[in-house]
């Protein structure tokens, strides 16, 4: 399995989230409740936070060595209060999981064929 990344460096937009420190998930544990939070995406979030609540968010990291910490208006942020260490996690599992990441693969198009699909990106393609 592999990420295809377009730019030269990975997970860029976690790096700048929450002003560097990377706001996780927000410390609301009712769905109906922690869609409110996202205004942007509440329809489409409502089915997926009822399978996967903050409570499985805040595990998933503190099982790998993240722990989480709530502000007072409860963003929950990485105690380091550095975004590098959710990215630092989310490397260390794709790479545990043997997941390549192709840096400097911008997809141009995906072609669904017979029995599989055809990625064609900026530095070639894949089936």
């Amino acid at each position: 399995m592999a990420v295809l990344e377009r730019g030269s460096e990975v997970l860029t937009k976690v790096k700048v989230s929450g002003g560097g420190r990377c706001n996780v998930t927000h410390a609301e544990f009712m769905p109906q409740e922690l869609v409110k939070n996202y205004p942007r995406g509440e329809k489409e979030l409502r089915g997926p936070f009822h399978q996967f609540m903050t409570g499985d968010t805040i595990e998933w990291f503190e099982n790998r060595g993240v722990p989480l910490k709530i502000e007072d208006d409860g963003r929950m942020f990485p105690e380091s209060n550095s975004s590098q260490t959710i990215i630092d996690c989310f490397l260390s599992e794709a790479e545990k999981h043997g997941v390549e990441v192709l840096k400097n693969h911008a997809v141009k198009s995906i072609k669904h064929l017979e029995a599989h699909y055809k990625i064609e990106t900026t530095q070639g393609d894949f089936s």
